[in-house]
């Protein structure tokens, strides 16, 4: 195995130092990591990285070498104008995943898909799925089980070889639990549309009314198990010093002003940061932020991390976290059942209050 000096942190070091910048330490290779190379863009230098410099490198590497770098995974992301230009091709499913929570006259939460906005106008030849329609009916807070699945993507025409474009009216925060499902079983052909409803009728582009029968078709699953986690994979991550858990819910929830319903306990699972999956997105134009603002903002959360596991409610608002980290490269895993699981039970430890767990660059 690959045991060396890690030069990542001392190339960047060299480079920021040019810049007016304080160095940083050299880290070992652990025996249990082959570090990836890259290009540090000075002529004649690729190096290693190690275990804990590998995520801070990377995003330092495109902060100082290439600012203006794309996503690291631009083909889960459909601008509106690539939408546009292939809405007469076969090979494109678009789904349409309006979703909302409302309250209600007495002050509690309600859910409501986005049937009747979707009939009224939709992106043309868009389906419509109802994101309470993908739940396990025998656990509510969990993702169809793999054949219900399967038979669930064949009835709105979706198969192995079609292209997946989802989309919502708030910038994909909700259409992300359809992403990382369809990943999770196997099909990674399935992009996010950057904006949404909003960013398409925003720049004038076509609509239709009525609602589209689809074809059927035939979807195999082939599930990624890496992708999801459960209830006792947290519980053995709380406290891991490898692993960071990330909770995608707004900051009330989060540090348990108040409770996501009235039947759950308050709070957040003990060590999660808190990033919401709103604070990814342009607030005025629901699409989401450039490359190196997510990495600014996430930096601080996954320095160092070994695995990263996000969450959210219901695992909507985790998956759209999950989505981010993805374009940004970065694996990550959601826990399915969310706080709708940990919450309600009695024994999972929870923790109030804000977030402490901001790290800094190693």
């Amino acid at each position: 195995m690959v045991n060396e000096s890690c030069l990542a942190c001392e190339t960047v070091a060299s480079i920021l130092t040019g810049r007016g910048s304080t160095p940083t330490s050299v880290h070992e290779v652990t025996d249990e990591y082959i570090p990836p190379t890259y290009d540090t863009g000075v002529t004649g230098t690729v190096h290693r990285a190690c275990r804990r410099c590998h995520v801070w490198f990377a995003l330092r590497y495109r902060e100082v070498v290439e600012p203006d770098a794309p996503f690291v995974n631009p083909g889960s992301v459909a601008t509106a104008s690539w939408l546009a230009e292939h809405l007469e091709d076969p090979n494109v499913v678009i789904v349409d995943t309006r979703y909302t929570v409302e309250i209600d006259s007495e002050g509690q939460f309600r859910t409501v898909p986005g049937y009747d906005d979707y009939v009224e106008s939709h992106i043309p030849g868009a389906v419509f799925v109802n994101l309470n329609d993908l739940k396990d009916p025998s656990e509510p807070a969990h993702i169809l089980d793999t054949g219900s699945f399967a038979r669930a993507m064949s009835a709105i025409g979706v198969s192995n070889a079609h292209e997946v474009v989802v989309y919502d009216t708030e910038g994909g925060t909700w259409a992300a639990r359809l992403w990382w499902a369809l990943r999770y079983h196997g099909h990674d052909k399935v992009r996010i549309l950057d904006g949404g409803f909003t960013a398409w009728t925003a720049r004038d582009l076509p609509t239709q009314a009525g609602e589209i029968t689809p074809d059927v078709s035939h979807f195999e699953p082939a599930v990624v198990p890496h992708l999801r986690v459960e209830i006792d994979d947290v519980r053995r991550a709380v406290g891991s010093s490898g692993t960071i858990i990330v909770d995608a819910l707004p900051e009330p929830f989060y540090t348990g002003q108040i409770p996501l319903y009235p039947h759950l306990r308050r709070g957040h699972i003990p060590g999660a940061a808190n990033i919401p999956a709103p604070q990814n997105l342009d607030a005025a134009t629901w699409e989401l932020l450039p490359p190196h603002e997510l990495e600014a903002l996430w930096a601080p959360t996954i320095d160092g991390a070994d695995r990263i596991l996000t969450y959210c409610g219901g695992g909507v608002y985790g998956a759209f976290d999950l989505f981010v980290l993805h374009l940004l490269g970065y694996d990550a895993a959601l826990y399915d059942g969310s706080w709708e699981e940990w919450g309600a039970l009695e024994d999972t430890p929870i923790e109030t209050g804000p977030d402490t767990t901001r790290n800094t660059p190693p």
